[in-house]
């Protein structure tokens, strides 16, 4: 990580998938995106968050003020949860901070220590900050079983 990292956004994949099922439900899976917050009972301090994160996986465009599904997020939010989880894990692996823990956990026998990428966040975050990057990539990449964390020995490993 010596570039500075594009910060995850800090949306539960729980969020981001009742989006998805939201607009799923709306006429050409299209909506006003000032009016998503009051049917999903998001406030707008968790709604940024979420259709960012929805935007930056590729499932929704957000364009002249409407948010709308793309091919891939009508897909998602049309598959069975086995699907879905291999669909996000896929995905995923586009995201530098995940596939750096990836790719350091394959190199690491299938685990690799939270501290080294907590110190190198650190870097550009505050600690707070870093772990909060952490915990992010880590419900999503649970959610795509790409890797878990092991609490016991404070490392991520491999799903």
């Amino acid at each position: 990580m010596t570039d500075a990292p594009h910060p995850l956004p800090h949306a539960p994949i729980g969020m981001v998938l009742g989006l998805l099922e939201h607009l799923r439900e709306v006429p050409g899976g299209r909506e006003d995106l000032y009016k998503l917050g009051g049917p999903l009972g998001y406030e707008l301090d968790d709604l940024l968050p979420v259709t960012d994160a929805a935007k930056r996986l590729g499932l929704v465009q957000i364009a002249s003020g409407d948010i709308e599904l793309t091919e891939e997020g009508r897909a998602l939010a049309a598959a069975e949860e086995p699907e879905r989880k291999q669909r996000v894990g896929e995905r995923l692996k586009g995201f530098p901070l995940i596939a750096e823990i990836c790719q350091a956990a394959a190199k690491g026998h299938g685990r690799v220590r939270k501290e080294s990428f907590l110190e190198r966040l650190e870097d550009h975050f505050s600690r707070a900050e870093a772990e909060r990057q952490l915990s992010t990539a880590l419900d999503w990449a649970r959610y795509g079983e790409v890797f878990d964390f092991d609490p016991d020995s404070e490392e991520f490993f491999l799903a």
